[in-house]
């Protein structure tokens, strides 16, 4: 399988992170659209991308984004590293049909059909078990039993699986109807009530490489006359595959002209893979004549894929990227192996930058509006909560922070800045402030701990003692931290309560030695500037300890990854 190319690889992480609902759908919708097409990440993206989908299903709202990351793990993620995640956004949005077929989705493709292996499975419509299964998973793998589908009497819902399964290329013979082929009864349901019905039934015409515009139940002529999100498709599939080029060119000049932004966004989707004589007549003045932006950079990108099939291509997209340089990056990508990707590096301002995975590359000059976002997407913030109240035993929790300082600042070649925000004897009022003025992505705790709670201080410096539960519950709405270390002892317990919230949790399951503590907070995150993931870094970390003879501490610390969903 062909691998994703950095520079890809790159602009899809930036807009995951970084984007906007909108951009990161489209982003995880353009991953899913790669792994379909048999590319793939390399494996360290791939479990940098896992990590970062799961992440984002705790925190995320909007249900488009969820439901497309779900899709991206169905294609990418690991039953050990995804299933938790897959299963937590199920029960969360467990009355989104959408969203529960796409988690079905997923898990069956992890678990190879056996549902019935995926602990705590809830209750789903068997329709939609079955048909949200056969998205990812070979039918035979599957109890078919529940499966039943009426076009007249089906819920939109089930309808709307169907043909996904069907657009997916994953469908069976008759599967819509006993005596009746898919195509035949696909041409009735673009004529659905339901429009969303209707636009996934032109969509399953465009995806599935065994039906054909005979069976597509609408006419071009009468585009004008659908409702919106249906023009959107149905400009996209002509301007993919009408094959008399002459009427081609006549839709997409009418669609040019679209009042509807989203029909011109079909429209643009439609040509970024298609090119031919005489449709840069069309094109090259339709750019100039758009008003709205993402139209404008997705015309722009079939300017860059295909400048060396038309000369003027190459010409404007330079122009574009001189009079918006926002649109660089995306530009680079689409141009790549061609004689334009040249002409726009020479353009690039940029300097000294690596890529999002901290490796340095040809294109570490690429994939950033500008210097401060390149900083804010290679930067892992730490909040470093130290309490050490007048009542319990003294600990070395500056001596742990200056040698962390020490260790940050001798890292060579960093591949991600660790910064480090300390904040001191912190007291029971203060913790909430601290977390939401910070966002960090690691909160680490430094102090004394036992067994489900953590000991911070009160206005007189004296020993409170807080529980896991209230820790978790604050780390839950924070929302943005991604790995909690506990370096206190017995701290194993609270570390079960926080990881349904997080990626990961270092705790420790006994009384940690004081020079231990330091030992192993000086690696972790050395490893973490050096580029690797939290497992590596735990790893290097209790190998510190184990190279220092220590190897009765360095059993003592606990990594837990992917927590059981919450009931």
């Amino acid at each position: 399988m062909p691998t994703i190319s950095d520079g890809q690889t790159a602009l899809i992480r930036f807009e995951i992170e970084s984007g906007t609902p909108t951009r990161k759908k489209g982003a995880l919708q353009d991953l899913t659209r790669l792994y379909r097409q048999n590319h793939q990440l390399n494996s360290e993206a791939r479990n940098a991308f896992e990590r970062l989908i799961c992440g984002s299903l705790l925190r995320e709202q909007d249900r488009k984004v969820v439901r497309w990351g779900l899709n991206a793990l169905a294609r990418l993620g690991t039953r050990e590293g995804s299933t938790p995640y897959v299963s937590s956004a199920m029960r969360k949005f467990e009355g989104i049909p959408e969203i529960v077929g796409a988690a079905v989705a997923a898990l069956s493709r992890l678990y190879d059909g056996k549902l019935d292996m995926v602990q705590d499975f809830p209750s789903v419509d068997p329709a939609i078990r079955v048909l949200a299964s056969m998205q990812t998973t070979s039918p035979h793998k599957i109890d078919m039993t529940g499966l039943s589908i009426d076009i007249d009497s089906s819920d939109a819902e089930v309808l709307k699986l169907a043909l996904l399964t069907v657009g997916l290329n994953r469908d069976i013979q008759n599967l819509l109807h006993p005596r009746y082929s898919n195509g035949e009864i696909i041409r009735q349901l673009c004529q659905h009530d339901d429009n969303i019905v209707r636009q996934y039934s032109v969509w399953s015409v465009m995806e599935n490489r065994l039906l054909t515009l005979d069976d597509l139940g609408i006419s071009f002529d009468a585009i004008g006359k659908q409702p919106v999100n249906v023009q959107a498709k149905l400009y996209q599939l002509a301007a993919e595959r009408v094959p008399d080029l002459k009427f081609r060119t006549k839709i997409i000049h009418e669609g040019t002209y679209s009042e509807h932004v989203e029909a011109r966004n079909g429209l643009a989707k439609g040509i970024a893979g298609s090119f031919y004589d005489g449709l840069p007549d069309i094109t090259l003045g339709w750019y100039d004549q758009e008003d709205d932006d993402e139209v404008k950079a997705l015309i722009a990108e079939h300017f860059a894929r295909f400048s060396e099939e038309c000369g003027p291509y190459s010409d404007k997209t330079v122009a574009i990227v001189e009079a918006n340089f926002k649109l660089l990056d995306r530009l680079m990508v689409k141009a790549e192996g061609k004689a334009l990707w040249g002409k726009l590096r020479a353009r690039d301002v940029r300097t000294g930058m690596k890529d999002l995975f901290g490796t340095a590359s040809d294109l570490e000059t690429m994939f950033r509006p500008a210097v401060d976002l390149s900083a804010k997407a290679v930067t892992m913030k730490v909040l470093f909560l130290a309490a050490n109240p007048l009542n319990e035993g003294g600990l070395k929790t500056d001596r742990e922070a200056n040698d962390l300082k020490a260790q940050l600042a001798a890292v060579r070649d960093a591949k991600t800045k660790v910064e480090v925000e300390h904040a001191w004897a912190v007291r029971v009022n203060q913790i909430q402030m601290e977390l939401l003025n910070t966002q960090p992505d690691i909160l680490h705790f430094s102090g004394h701990g036992g067994v489900n709670l953590l000991v911070f201080e009160d206005a007189e410096g004296n020993a409170v003692d807080v529980s896991g539960d209230a820790i978790a519950q604050l780390i839950g709405l924070v929302g943005s931290v991604r790995c909690v270390v506990l370096n206190c002892c017995f701290s194993d317990s609270i570390s079960k309560e926080v990881l349904p919230h997080v990626e990961a949790v270092i705790g420790c399951d006994e009384s940690i030695d004081d020079d231990a503590a330091i030992m192993f907070t000086r690696a972790f995150y050395r490893g973490l500037s050096h580029g690797v993931s939290f497992q590596r870094a735990f790893n290097l970390a209790r190998n510190e300890l184990d190279l220092h003879g220590r190897q009765d501490e360095s059993k003592k610390y606990k990594l837990l990854y992917a927590p059981p969903p919450s009931a």
